[in-house]
């Protein structure tokens, strides 16, 4: 409820005059924002009301609705915010357009409160699987947002590194709790010594970028030397996250019938290296290549 209060508590959530394609414009219609209380979460529809996914009290209950009566325009204007993220800093929708499609452009953005922002993160299920059928929600991906800016320096790279490392400690905090002793020790010998090395060797390369290009992207400003040395490292990034990728393809196969339960982390961190690798791709290499030739649209 703490992540909420913070949301609210803003003046507003202006962003620029953009426009979305149809398939973003619906997940917009169907955007769903997920919060916590005490023992449950709550999720704010479309239409401003509420479901819970357990048991709350009588006083989280009379705190929400005051809320969704007095500071509805600062919510409808949170989704606004959020979907200027997601399109800008983000192939996650793109990466997933067909789950997001097939369940009705239905998704669910989860804030949790960091020290200087939010983590999102993003599922989708049916709508009438709400919220009896919760927990077979799909997994897409995560975002960090942050309401005192919408800009992200080097295209969000600083952000994609802090995740990347912590996603990597979660995975072995899982692990530790889940999988068994014999295959844990098979795990470190196998997988995680290499993680741990590609993870490091991805960081190194993102911070040289962070100290030796302008924060800012002034595709137009910039000498073309210049933006073909930036789009040459950002692909090499992307070649990172792609071995990470396939290391963590294998590790999930070997643990799916062992422990599935161990498994399903090792997923979803696969996810989020596979909606960076899109990203990357799609939009900063993207960018960066329709400068150097040029290309104005």
């Amino acid at each position: 409820m703490q992540s909420l209060n913070n949301i609210v508590s803003e003046e507003s959530l202006h962003v620029p005059d953009y426009h979305l394609d149809h398939f973003q414009a619906r997940v917009l219609e169907e955007l769903h924002l997920e919060f916590f209380f005490a023992r449950c979460r709550f999720l704010i529809t479309p239409a401003c009301r509420y479901i819970t996914t357990g048991k709350a009290t009588p006083q989280e209950i009379a705190q929400l609705e005051g809320i969704l009566a007095q500071r509805q325009e600062v919510i409808e204007e949170l989704k606004g915010y959020l979907m200027y993220g997601l399109t800008l800093y983000s192939a996650l929708l793109e990466t997933n357009s067909y789950h997001i499609e097939v369940n009705d452009h239905l998704v669910i953005a989860r804030f949790v409160g960091l020290k200087d922002g939010f983590e999102v993160k993003l599922y989708t299920l049916r709508g009438e699987d709400l919220p009896a059928r919760y927990e077979d929600k799909i997994y897409l991906g995560r975002d960090v947002v942050r309401l005192d800016r919408l800009d992200r320096d080097h295209f969000g790279l600083r952000e994609m590194r802090n995740a990347l490392r912590e996603q990597n400690v979660k995975l072995r905090r899982r692990l530790d709790e889940y999988a068994p002793d014999r295959l844990r020790k098979k795990l470190e010998k196998d997988y995680l010594g290499d993680l741990q090395e590609l993870v490091e060797d991805f960081s190194n390369d993102a911070g040289k970028i962070l100290k030796e290009f302008p924060p800012a992207f002034p595709g137009d400003e910039l000498d073309w030397r210049v933006l073909l040395e930036m789009n040459r490292r950002f692909r090499e990034l992307k070649h990172r996250l792609v071995e990470i990728d396939a290391l963590l393809l294998d590790m999930e196969k070997a643990l799916f019938n062992k422990s599935r339960h161990a498994a399903r982390y090792v997923t979803k961190f696969r996810k989020d290296v596979t909606n960076d690798v899109n990203y990357i791709m799609l939009k900063v290499n993207g960018r960066i290549t329709d400068a150097v030739n040029g290309i104005r649209l």
